[in-house]
């Protein structure tokens, strides 16, 4: 289902700078030591890194060379805010970004303790404290390296096919990352956002216990501590996501010179994370106006499908035939909420996807979380 109306996709359509983006971006070299990486490589070389020292270097290189394409992104801003008020033309496509935003409030303060306490773990693992962390690290916790000896690539599409999905390929991604995108399957367009979901829904078996011990065969005393990594990701993930919805509400809602909107964004978007995000990227992750909605109304169909797979199918229900046609009938749906009916939904539903990752995040299955913290909701076990 579409975000906007027709007439507001044409508004918002910058064919000229877009393709002027993707030649700049593709031409960009962040030079490394004896490398000439490409821009787009960046962030997955980074996340290589054992050494946060050469993170935090490399890192910095990466926002010089976001810099210096800003112009760029910040022309196209221009554009997009050129016409018509940007919320109110969403808006008129079925969805406003303002009312989603407060819909979602619940979620972000019903994870945030879990989310922290996860974080907090996570970060001691590779001996950074909590308040004292940058997205960089993040990127290198969710590469998963820790449990790359599971995921040989003979290995991951055998437990793929055994979903009924095809792999497909996983470009530059190795290891967990490359399972989740061979079972996400080929992206679709902004519109297929029905057939986003089932890809997504898919993808979250790379966090499931049963695919990884029944399929991939991970080892007993791994499966749970891999699945609370996962449940970590996709959890950090959804914050960022919602967010980048309110980095944007901010930015579409009049706070367009650059010196607050890079304020904004930082602020934004390192309070919802817990970690340092810097103000360089506060334009470059944006490719069309509140495409966050999308990405977010994803995450949580997907859960939903997921909930009701495994509530009429059961844990492992990718093998049990009927389960085809629920998805099947899902995908087919003529629209978001004649899919969600079909689900047994009468809106969409944050709850599942909080429900799963809770269900596996270590801390929150054993009651314990590790010693008490400060943070800026008062002390309190995570």
């Amino acid at each position: 289902m579409p975000i906007q109306t027709a007439t507001a996709q044409r508004s918002f359509e910058t064919p000229e700078l877009d393709r002027a983006i993707a030649a700049a971006e593709a031409d960009a070299i962040v030079v490394w030591r004896d490398d000439r990486l490409p821009f787009a490589a960046v962030p997955g070389r980074i996340a290589q890194l054992d050494d946060r020292g050469a993170r935090d270097r490399l890192y910095g290189s990466y926002l010089e060379a976001i810099e210096a394409l800003s112009p760029l992104y910040e022309e196209r801003l221009a554009h997009w805010t050129s016409g018509n008020d940007v919320i109110d033309a969403v808006a008129s496509g079925g969805i406003d970004p303002r009312e989603f935003a407060v819909d979602l409030e619940r979620l972000v303060i019903h994870s945030e303790t879990p989310y922290y306490a996860a974080l907090r773990r996570y970060l001691a693992v590779i001996d950074i404290e909590q308040g004292d962390a940058t997205v960089a690290d993040v990127w290198h916790i969710a590469r998963g390296a820790r449990w790359s000896h599971w995921f040989g690539e003979r290995e991951v599409r055998r437990a793929a096919n055994a979903t009924g999905r095809t792999p497909v390929e996983a470009g530059e991604l190795d290891g967990w990352l490359a399972a989740e995108a061979m079972l996400s399957g080929d992206a679709v367009g902004p519109d297929a956002m029905l057939d986003a979901a089932v890809n997504a829904a898919y993808a979250t078996l790379a966090g499931s216990p049963e695919w990884l011990a029944d399929e991939l065969g991970v080892a007993g005393g791994e499966v749970s501590t891999l699945a609370d990594f996962a449940a970590f990701v996709r959890l950090w993930r959804l914050r960022r996501d919602i967010g980048q919805l309110q980095v944007e509400l901010r930015l579409f809602g009049g706070a367009t010179e650059p010196a607050i909107a890079r304020a904004y964004s930082a602020g934004i978007m390192s309070h919802i994370t817990g970690v340092a995000v810097a103000e360089q990227t506060y334009l470059s992750g944006i490719h069309a106006p509140f495409a966050s909605v999308s990405d977010v109304r994803v995450a949580l169909l997907a859960a939903d499908l997921v909930d009701t797979l495994e509530q009429r199918h059961g844990s492992a229900w990718w093998r049990v035939p009927a389960s085809a046609e629920t998805l099947q009938a899902f995908g087919a749906a003529s629209s978001i909420d004649d899919a969600l009916a079909q689900l047994g939904y009468d809106a969409l539903d944050w709850r599942p996807v909080l429900r799963q990752i809770r269900a596996r995040l270590i801390g929150e299955m054993s009651g314990y979380g590790g010693p008490n913290i400060t943070t800026r909701a008062g002390t309190r076990k995570v």
